[in-house]
This record gives C-alpha cells, structure tokens and sequence, in this order.
C-alpha cells in the first residue's frame, strides 16, 4: 500500500514539475516574440433593413412568424412551418390596410400589384403553389396597424416604390 501512495506521490511531483517547465517555456516564448500591436481595431457591419420575429398577438397567434429583407416578407406559420409558409415578393405586393378579423383580432391582406399569383405558398420548406393574395392574422387591430407602418418603413428603406 505504501508503494503505491509512494508512486501516486512521485507521478504527482515530476508532473509538476514537467508543467512547471512548459509554463517557463511560453513565457521565454512570449518574451521573444515580436509584439505588432496591442490594440484592436473594431469594423463596423453594415446591417440591412429587415426584422425576423415570432407572434402576431397572444395565445395561438404566436405560432405566426414574421421575417422580411428588402427582396422577401415571410410568413411562416406553425413551428417549422408546419401549417403554412408563404413568401411574399416586396417589390412586387401591395396592402390595403388592417381589416376586421376574427375572435375580436385583425388581418393584414398583402396582394399581388399586377395580379398575378406572385405569392409562393406552401408548408415546411416547400412553396409550389402560387397564390395572388394572402392574409396575416394578428391579435389586435393595433398589432396589425404597426405591423403595416413596418412594412411600409421597411419599403422606404429599400427604396421600394409603394
């Protein structure tokens, strides 16, 4: 038993002593070599104008999520989008403002400016159909409301006419 604690002991010490030398050895390293700057230079990102965000109100209207860049508003519904997904062209949609909805809620009602069906439609990650309107439910008529000064600040910002 005895040599065994002996051992445990004398691996512990040249351990040690081995992790002694290596720390000695970095720091005689990190003294020879060069310094080129100490300071960090920060780059700022250019962000683009967009927003991604989950619930169009309370309770079953959080299962709604929202996402837009300057080429595409997405409308995803469900996790992964199980219930629905719908991508919306920009450029090319029009709304008419928020309009009544059910359970005391609202709608936002995008549609197609050249009527044509230019709304992808579909579900997960698949959109094959393609639909000329669609419409957005919300919560409250005032969630829809803020929701349409979004997009139309979204479109000024991407130089989007209308």
């Amino acid at each position: 038993m005895r040599g065994l604690i002996l051992a445990g002991l004398v691996a512990i010490a040249v351990g040690g002593c081995a992790a002694a030398s290596r720390t000695a050895e970095v720091a005689r390293m990190q003294a020879e070599s060069p310094v080129v700057s100490s300071t960090v230079t920060s780059v700022p990102v250019a962000s683009s104008p967009g927003f991604d965000f989950w619930g169009t109100g309370e309770g079953a209207y959080f299962y709604h999520r929202l996402s837009a860049d300057c080429e595409t508003l997405v409308h995803g519904h469900g996790r992964n989008n199980a219930w629905g997904l719908w991508r919306l062209p920009l450029g090319a949609i029009s709304e008419g403002g928020p309009e009544e909805g059910e359970h005391g809620g609202a709608v936002l009602r995008f549609d197609c400016r050249d009527g044509q069906a230019c709304i992808e439609q579909g579900a997960l990650r698949a959109t094959p159909d393609r639909v000329s309107t669609h419409a957005i439910p919300f919560g409250t008529m005032q969630r829809a409301r803020d929701f349409s000064v979004t997009i139309a600040n979204l479109k000024v910002a991407c130089g989007i006419d209308g």
